[in-house]
């Protein structure tokens, strides 16, 4: 007997490259008076090596939330993180870049009406968010097109134990090779923290802190959400609540949603009412 089918959770989305899915919902011409406040497109960047499966069950949500909402959902693995050239993430990022080319800048009324709800996963997916918050900045002079910013997990800091666990999720469950994938996670990421600081640079967790904070680059209209938690061993919620303070400082409208013992980027499987509840309002709060 053959094995059964396996279904395919972005069965509704188009493939526009190995990164990157769209979902367009039918029936999105006219929009009917009742979801006039709905967001017109919802942004998913996903933690790093997150599977569709994961990033899915986030996708459904927003579909029954906001049923005549777009969504574009932005995939990021290791090598995107590490070792991916400038050429390699703006092929891979480069649909998304022009699906945001022509809308306004964000925190206002879009160029053509249109509003985005923005969604991050830890540092992975704040890596690529600002890495595209910077590069539309730079092809429009036009912040970040998002109304309004969920940031869950995200974001950290530059920590050689946290940041070799964050990628140690993708070794072989082998035990040998597991122990030795993680020997070289931590000697590799020692070793970029000396090349950082002797060639006093920032390094890549305190740039995605700073351009978050940059009004270039995120709109200071656009309210932000932290989702963090006290349990989660790769990001540390002090870290989280000093990037939500300096934001606060800059003037961005700031919202923090601490839990107490969930898991790096398992807040919403945690408490699913509470966590959607929290983004339900946000995006009221600019509709």
């Amino acid at each position: 007997m053959s094995p059964p089918p396996t279904s395919n959770p972005l069965e509704s989305f188009t493939r526009l490259n190995s990164a990157v899915y769209f979902h367009q919902p039918h029936g999105t011409a006219r929009r009917p008076a009742s979801r006039a406040h709905d967001p017109h497109l919802i942004v998913l960047a996903a933690w790093m090596n997150a599977l569709p499966k994961h990033l899915a069950k986030y996708a459904s949500k927003y579909t029954t939330l906001y049923p005549s909402a777009a969504i574009l959902l932005i995939f990021t693995n290791s090598l995107d993180v590490t070792i991916r050239t400038h050429g390699g993430t703006l092929a891979r990022v480069g649909p998304v870049l022009e699906l945001l080319r022509p809308l306004g800048a964000g925190g206002g009324p879009a160029a053509d009406g249109q509003r985005v709800l923005w969604h991050a996963f830890s540092n992975g997916g704040a890596f690529t968010s600002t890495w595209i918050a910077r590069s539309h900045f730079e092809a429009t002079g036009r912040a970040l097109p998002a109304a309004a910013v969920v940031l869950d997990s995200s974001p950290g800091r530059a920590n050689v134990e946290a940041t070799s666990r964050a990628f140690a999720v993708s070794l072989p469950r082998n035990p040998l090779l597991n122990f030795l994938g993680w020997l070289l996670l931590r000697l590799f990421f020692a070793v970029v923290r000396v090349r950082d600081a002797f060639r006093w640079t920032p390094n890549t967790i305190d740039r995605i802190r700073d351009v978050l904070n940059d009004r270039k680059c995120f709109a200071v209209e656009a309210p932000r959400l932290y989702v963090y938690s006290e349990g989660d061993d790769m990001v540390d919620s002090r870290d989280v609540e000093e990037h939500g303070a300096e934001a606060d400082a800059r003037g961005y409208r700031v919202w923090m949603e601490k839990y107490g013992g969930s898991r790096h980027a398992a807040h919403m499987i945690d408490d699913p009412r509470r966590y959607w509840s929290t983004v339900w309002r946000l995006w009221n709060s600019v509709a």
